[in-house]
């Protein structure tokens, strides 16, 4: 077998230059190599963004339902709570009809936590990545806001119904349980409302999005049962009687 061995070395200067040459070819490969990496990332970011966006619009339109029906919710709460006084001077709560509930959405961006996961979102703008992050957060708190909010209305719920005695109990409870929706509708309002204009800084979402979600919570609106007058009659008892009978 024959053996080659390296070529002799017989100055200084090709050793420099052999050493260069190496240095070079290190070099060259170590700069393909983060410029593949680089072009890994900015594909991730692009897809991570896409997938943000999608999230973002939906968020938007929640936040939509929210402002448009905001005023609704309030004034139901002001006559539910003036029902609770009348009765707690009567005895009795009088029949009433279908109260409605605030729009129960689902504040979340379940895609965050996967950027974050994958380590996308380290690879975003400094600034982008604040943002965003701000935004995820603040979604998460809408989200415990809103099944609070959900279990306060579920208590007053328990109105709904033919006409019939009021506890002191009872009262109290409907009372608490009303005063603390009113907190929880006015914290929905802002919060909800400080989330979708800090989408529309990120300029992910586009302005027309925004103008749709919009026009779909106002045409919503009409038939939103917290917006529909409440039955409060008599007819009540016989009717509810009649389907129970």
């Amino acid at each position: 077998m024959e053996i080659h061995r390296p070529k002799a070395v017989h100055s200084w200067r090709e050793l420099l230059k052999e050493i260069g040459i190496i240095v070079i070819g290190v070099v060259i490969a170590l700069g393909a190599e983060q410029a593949v990496e680089s072009l890994h990332w900015m594909r991730q970011v692009d897809v991570g963004e896409a997938t943000l966006k999608g999230a973002f619009v939906q968020e938007v339109q929640n936040a939509a339902l929210r402002d448009v029906q905001g005023d609704c919710i309030g004034q139901r709460l002001a006559f539910l709570s003036s029902v609770v006084q009348r009765a707690s001077q009567d005895g009795g709560l009088p029949p009433i009809g279908v109260i409605g509930h605030p729009p129960y959405t689902p504040w979340t961006i379940g895609s965050w936590q996967a950027l974050v996961a994958s380590q996308t979102v380290s690879h975003l703008p400094r600034q982008k990545m604040i943002d965003y992050s701000i935004i995820a957060q603040m979604t998460v708190f809408l989200s415990g806001l809103s099944d609070r909010e959900e279990a306060q209305w579920t208590i007053l719920d328990t109105m709904v119904g033919p006409g019939r005695r009021l506890s002191d109990v009872e009262a109290e409870k409907l009372r608490v349980a009303l005063a603390e929706a009113s907190d929880s509708n006015n914290l929905m309002r802002r919060t909800s409302a400080r989330m979708r204009d800090l989408v529309k800084a990120t300029g992910l979402v586009a302005p027309s999005e925004f103008d749709a979600a919009a026009k779909r919570a106002t045409q919503g609106k009409a038939n939103a049962a917290i917006c529909r007058p409440v039955v409060v009659s008599p007819q009540l008892d016989t009717k509810v009687n009649a389907a129970h009978g």
